[in-house]
C-alpha cells in the first residue's frame, strides 16, 4: 500500500503544541468539513496548501472552489478569536505537476507575516519542523496547531522524504502544512506535507507502525509562488493587472479594470461624489492586508481608503491635514522599507512622506527633496522605468510639455536630476497623463493619457527610460474622456 493524502475529513501534527512563530501557518476547511487540511500564508492575501485539500487525486480544477472553503490564519488556536482572522477562498490556483495549490483569500490578512520561501533545497538529514492543524494520536479535531521534528533528505525530484524524530507523525489533516528550516533567525519554508504512513495516528491501523512521510519541495518553483502571490503594482481590482482610477465632472470615482494589455474593461463606480478637486493616487498597501489602497488629498485631509479587495473602498481613514492645492502622488515604496511611501507639491516644493502601513497607516514628517520650480509639474507614478529595483517619479511640466523622469536613488531619500522622457505632452494635446505602472504585463512601465479628441491614448513602454518619448500610442477609450479631471 502507498503512502496516503493527508488532506481527507479530520482536522494538527501529533507532535508538541505551535508557538506563536507558527501563525503563518493556516487552517483550511472545504465544504461542511467533509475535507481539511493544513497549509501556509506566502502573502497577506495568498496561502499554499497540498492538492489534495481539494480533490481525492491531488489534481483539482483551477477557478472558484467548487464548495464553500474558509481558511483560518493567525490563530495557533482555533479558541482564541482575539487574534488571527477567518477568510473565504476565492480561487485555486493548482501547480502544472506538483502536489501545490495556490488559494486566494476573499481580502488579505494583516497583522500576519507571511512565511519566508527557501531558495535552495534541503540538505541530506537536514533538521526540519513541520506544523499542521490535522488529527493526533488522541484527537479527531483538535484546537491547537502542533509541530513537529523530522529530517529531510531531498533529491532533484519533487519529493522530500521526511523521517521523523522521536514520536512525531503526520497525520490526516496535515496536507499542505509548512515544512520548515532555520536559516539563522528565520524560518524559511522549503516544502509543504504531502503524503504519510500515519503510523500511531488516530484512526490508523494499530498494526501501522510507519511515521515517515513526503513533502513536495517549493524552493525551485519560488518564481510560480511569488508570481501568482505577490502583490501587482497597480491592481486594485484583485485579478494581477493594472487598473486606472478616475474621477469625473461630477465628482464621482470610478474604477477602470486594466485587460493585461494595456485596455480598459467596465468600469466601476466606487466614490458616489465629493471627489472633486481631490488629488488622488493609486499605489501601494497602506493597510497592510497586501491590497492596493486609494490615498488621496480631500478637503485638506490626507486620507487613506482601504481597498475590501475588488476594488470597493472602506470608510477613510486620515493620516494628516494638508492643504487643498497640495497635489500627491504615490511611487510605491521610495525607501525600500516595506512601506509605501508619498511625493508631494506645494508651494512650488517637492516632498517626500515616508509611510508606514498596517491597522493604523501613518505618514512620516514631510522631507523637502525639490526646492523650487515644482508649482507647474502634474506629478504621477510609473513604476520602476529603468528596472533597477528602485521606484521613480514622472513629472510633466505644464509651461512646455516636457515630460521628465526622476530616477528613485539608492539612499531612499532622493530622485536624479530629471532625464527628458517625452516631448509635446502639453496640456492642451494631452490633458491627464497617468504611469500605468507594467500596465501590459511585459515587464516595462507603460503610461496613459487622456486625449485633445476626448480619447484615452496607451503609451507601451520601451526597453529603457525613454520609452514613450517618440512612441505610438494605441487608443483604449473612444471618447467621454474629456469629462475626466483626474487619473491615476
Amino acid at each position: 500500500m502507498g503512502l496516503s493524502l493527508l488532506g481527507s475529513p479530520a482536522l494538527a501534527l501529533e507532535g508538541t503544541d505551535a508557538t506563536a512563530s507558527h501563525n503563518f501557518t493556516a487552517r483550511i476547511v472545504v465544504g461542511d468539513s467533509q475535507r481539511s487540511c493544513s497549509g501556509v500564508l506566502v502573502s497577506q492575501r495568498w496561502v499554499l496548501t497540498s492538492g489534495s485539500c481539494f480533490a481525492d487525486n491531488g489534481r483539482p480544477a483551477a477557478g472558484k472552489p467548487p464548495v464553500a472553503t474558509t481558511v483560518t490564519i493567525g490563530r495557533t488556536d482555533l479558541t482564541q478569536t482575539t487574534v488571527g482572522t477567518t477568510r473565504a477562498a476565492v480561487e485555486i490556483v493548482p501547480h502544472a505537476s506538483r502536489d501545490l495549490v495556490l488559494v486566494k483569500l476573499a481580502t488579505g490578512v494583516a497583522g500576519v507575516k507571511p512565511v519566508a520561501l527557501a531558495s535552495t533545497p534541503v540538505t541530506t538529514n537536514q533538521a526540519v519542523t513541520v506544523a499542521g492543524f490535522g488529527r493526533t494520536k488522541t484527537e479527531w479535531v483538535p484546537d491547537k496547531l502542533h509541530t513537529g521534528a523530522f529530517t529531510a533528505a531531498g533529491d532533484s525530484s519533487a519529493d522530500v522524504t521526511l523521517t521523523a524524530t522521536g514520536t512525531a507523525a503526520i497525520c490526516k489533516g496535515d496536507a499542505g502544512g509548512p515544512v520548515l528550516r532555520t536559516n539563522g533567525t528565520t524560518q524559511e519554508l522549503v516544502a509543504v506535507a504531502s503524503r504519510s504512513w500515519q503510523g500511531g495516528c488516530l484512526g490508523t491501523d494499530p498494526a501501522e507502525t510507519r511515521t515517515g512521510a513526503i513533502a513536495t519541495r517549493v524552493d525551485d518553483v519560488r518564481s510560480w509562488i511569488t508570481g501568482t502571490a505577490n502583490p501587482v503594482p497597480g491592481d486594485m481590482s484583485g485579478d494581477n493587472k493594472p487598473d486606472l482610477v478616475a474621477i469625473d465632472e461630477d465628482g464621482k470615482l470610478w474604477l477602470y479594470p486594466g485587460n493585461g494589455a494595456g485596455g480598459l474593461n467596465t468600469r466601476i463606480q466606487i466614490g458616489n461624489g465629493g471627489w472633486g478637486g481631490a488629488s488622488m493616487a493609486h499605489r501601494g498597501d497602506w493597510t497592510g492586508d497586501g491590497m492596493e489602497d486609494i490615498i488621496a488629498v480631500v478637503g485638506g485631509d490626507l486620507l487613506v481608503y482601504p481597498n475590501r479587495g475588488d476594488g470597493t473602498l472602506a470608510a477613510p481613514v486620515k493620516l494628516t491635514t494638508m492643504t487643498t492645492a497640495t497635489r500627491i502622488t504615490a511611487p510605491g515604496d521610495v525607501n525600500r522599507d516595506g512601506h509605501p511611501d508619498l511625493v508631494a507639491t506645494y508651494d512650488g516644493k517637492l516632498y517626500l512622506y515616508t509611510g508606514t502601513s498596517g491597522a493604523k497607516p501613518a505618514v512620516s514628517a514631510p522631507v523637502l527633496i525639490g526646492s523650487g520650480g515644482w508649482g507647474s509639474m502634474t506629478l504621477s507614478a510609473p513604476g520602476d522605468a529603468n528596472k533597477d529595483g528602485r521606484v521613480d517619479l514622472l513629472a510633466r511640466d505644464t509651461t512646455d510639455g516636457v515630460l521628465r523622469i526622476y530616477l528613485g536613488q539608492p539612499d531612499g531619500k532622493t530622485f536624479s536630476d530629471w532625464t527628458e522622457y517625452g516631448r509635446g505632452y502639453t496640456t492642451s494635446f494631452r490633458p491627464l497623463i497617468a504611469g500605468a505602472a507594467d500596465a501590459n504585463r511585459d515587464g516595462i512601465a507603460d503610461m496613459w493619457t487622456t486625449s485633445s479628441d476626448g480619447s484615452l491614448k496607451f503609451y507601451k513602454g520601451g526597453a529603457d527610460i525613454h520609452g514613450p518619448i517618440d512612441g505610438t500610442s494605441i487608443e483604449v477609450g473612444s471618447g467621454g474622456w474629456q469629462t475626466i479631471k483626474a487619473i491615476s
